[in-house]
């Protein structure tokens, strides 16, 4: 059957209906068809949000071959819908064989195979490219990122516990919270409003100083007896460095089990380690903590870095010899921002505006 009847489907058009910027790079990717003759690996969470990110490359002339590459409760609707459509969705070892394009989270694809171009969106995937001998074009480097980062994952942190502890309510709760960028800032801020204690813990001392300024407790992870001590009182621990195990590898275990907190990754891969077991995980390891979700984050904040996650690969493409991880071109992410600014004209950008430049 055909992709044409996953994207007629009525829940399809509830998504991009809230996904203006997405949308837009859809009709820019029809006319200009830079895709054509390719083959796509979409390495995205399949859910319905990225399926309006399949249809924009799938009108931009690309093949897509599926792959449940971050396989979590929240893929189970898309994927069996799929499966009913009777569209592929193939393991990743094969899926990585059938196409030359990868359009990557986590480089979960790149480490696979080498393709011949990719466009990657996480920080996390971005360190990898820099091993992997190919054009790379980041959507993590962006401005329009940063929106996705201080809005939608801490949003999503917040509905997230409310649907694993429904009745362990978070104001007054103790928060430890490990990492202060684009992510974790977000996440600071989020949980302070809902009423969390939080203290910033990061290794760079300008980054403790940044938090500081802005009215949170931080200090240096180097600093082990302070660090034990705020571990002991903390009710809840999440990770959210881009840096697969490195609690686990640079902290003693028992520290995080003194007060028995609740311990969240929302890393793109497991923060934790092998030190500590599934369990001890709200939510498990394996996936971060808001994919539990079906809606891992909101559209309106998901928006802006799946769309340049698409100019990404256009990016990519247009430049195929140019070997390594190179930032999307600025003018597609001042486009990104000022598409979504019109489209969200009231959004509150107090805490972030400044950093995107705009009002």
């Amino acid at each position: 059957m055909s992709l044409a009847q996953l994207f007629s489907q009525p829940r399809f058009w509830q998504e991009a209906a809230a996904m203006p910027v997405t949308r837009a790079v859809s009709w820019r990717l029809s006319r200009l068809r830079p895709f054509a003759g390719r083959t796509v690996v979409f390495g995205h969470l399949l859910v319905w949000n990225s399926i309006v990110v399949a249809e924009a490359l799938w009108r931009g002339g690309a093949r897509l071959i599926f792959t449940d590459a971050h396989a979590s409760p929240a893929t189970r609707s898309v994927t069996e819908l799929l499966r009913q459509l009777e569209v592929a969705v193939w393991p990743v070892d094969e899926a990585v064989r059938r196409g030359d394009l990868f359009f990557d989270v986590g480089a979960v694809l790149g480490r696979q195979r080498t393709p011949a171009a990719a466009a990657e969106v996480t920080r996390t995937g971005v360190l990898h490219y820099r091993t992997i001998p190919c054009p790379v074009v980041s959507a993590d480097d962006c401005r329009a990122k940063l929106i996705e980062g201080f809005f939608g994952t801490g949003d999503s942190f917040l509905r997230a516990w409310r649907q694993f502890r429904p009745g362990d309510p978070l104001p007054g709760k103790r928060l430890a919270l490990f990492g202060y960028g684009k992510i974790g800032r977000g996440v600071a801020h989020h949980t302070r409003r809902a009423g969390m204690q939080v203290t910033v813990i990061d290794l760079k001392p300008g980054v403790c100083r940044r938090a500081q300024a802005e009215g949170f407790a931080a200090l240096p992870a180097t600093d082990g007896r302070r660090l034990r001590r705020t571990l002991a009182r903390a009710d809840v621990v999440i990770a959210v460095t881009g840096q697969p195990g490195v609690i686990g590898r640079t902290i003693p275990a028992r520290w995080l089990r003194a007060s028995n907190p609740a311990l969240v990754n929302l890393g793109a891969e497991d923060e934790y380690g092998p030190q500590f077991a599934e369990e001890e995980i709200l939510g498990g390891r394996r996936v971060p903590f808001n994919f539990h979700l079906e809606e891992p984050t909101l559209n309106r904040y998901v928006d802006p870095p799946l769309a340049a996650h698409l100019l990404a690969l256009e990016a990519a493409v247009g430049q195929p010899d140019s070997e390594g991880v190179r930032p999307l071109p600025k003018a597609m992410d001042e486009w990104v921002l000022r598409t979504w600014r019109t489209a969200w004209p009231g959004e509150d950008l107090r805490g972030i505006g400044e950093q995107l430049g705009l009002t």
